[in-house]
């Protein structure tokens, strides 16, 4: 496989990676507080929307250090690759 190929495929394996905790806390988020409000029949849409952003941006602090070293190693590996890609 090309090298070039090899990086993109990494760039978007790394992309993936890197929004999965977002992404499921947000889902586990909305569908807690949906099962919620449909056992107590609140229809408020902003009751869903506020604890899933604050999930999200909790989820986020936490693992801040763990996206900065994931996206640390990977600019590091396209970087040290570069003279290589460039041929």
């Amino acid at each position: 496989m090309p090298q070039a190929t090899s990086a993109a495929l990494d760039a978007l394996y790394l992309a993936l990676r890197l929004s999965l905790p977002a992404l499921l806390t947000a889902y586990a988020a909305a569908s807690l507080f949906g099962f919620l409000q449909a056992l107590t029949k609140l229809g408020e849409p902003v009751l869903n929307a506020i604890p899933r952003a604050l999930a999200v941006a909790l989820a986020l602090a936490f693992s801040s250090t763990w996206l900065a070293h994931e996206l640390g190693g990977f600019a590091r590996r396209v970087l040290v690759a570069l003279p290589d890609l460039v041929r």
